[in-house]
């Protein structure tokens, strides 16, 4: 039961730690999704990256920005 928990928990503070002591804090971001508030290490060239994955709140943002071009389109 619980030490199963405890044990998961554990890799999971090891890498929160490795974080806050490897001095990457300027590349944490907070994903701009909406209502997502996911945080990930942009590794981008130029470090712009805005979403934590492009594939589910990127992808949510460029349709719903294509749907308002087209609903606005039609109006």
């Amino acid at each position: 039961g619980g030490r199963a928990l405890d044990c998961m928990i554990w890799p999971v503070a090891r890498s929160a730690a490795d974080l806050l002591t490897a001095g990457e804090l300027d590349a944490l971001r907070e994903c701009r999704g909406t209502a997502c508030g996911w945080l990930f290490l942009d590794t981008s060239r130029n470090r712009s990256r805005v979403w934590c994955d492009m594939r589910v709140c990127g992808n949510r943002a460029k349709a719903k920005r294509h749907h308002e071009r087209v609903r606005a389109g039609a109006a």
